[in-house]
């Protein structure tokens, strides 16, 4: 989706179709990540599963920080609007995938 949003944008400027993709991984990266830890480890015990669920959400919040500040922080030419509304777009595909692919199973 993200992709698909930086190619909407290129008209805007190659900074800001850049920008928004740049959004769109971050957003990606640290759901990677999140699913690695998720699929990783098996498990039966509830206890163990609730602590893997938790660790693996702090993690994925502590690199999303981490993107944003390593990206506001050394890129200047970064556009804000477009940086957050390719992090948005990307969040709100995850949100709305499984709701619009349960439609198509009817």
């Amino acid at each position: 989706m993200s992709c698909v949003l930086a190619v909407c944008l290129i008209f805007l400027g190659k900074l800001v179709a850049l920008s928004a993709l740049l959004g769109g991984f971050i957003c990606v990266i640290p759901n990677f990540y999140l699913a690695r830890k998720l699929t990783g480890k098996h498990t039966a015990d509830g206890n163990q599963l609730k602590n893997n669920i938790y660790s693996a959400e702090v993690g994925k919040i502590v690199i999303t920080a981490a993107l944003f500040a390593g990206v506001f922080a050394t890129q200047e030419w970064i556009r804000p609007v477009a940086l957050l509304a390719g992090f948005g777009l990307t969040q709100l595909t995850h949100w709305l995938t499984p709701v619009v692919m349960s439609g198509f199973n009817k």
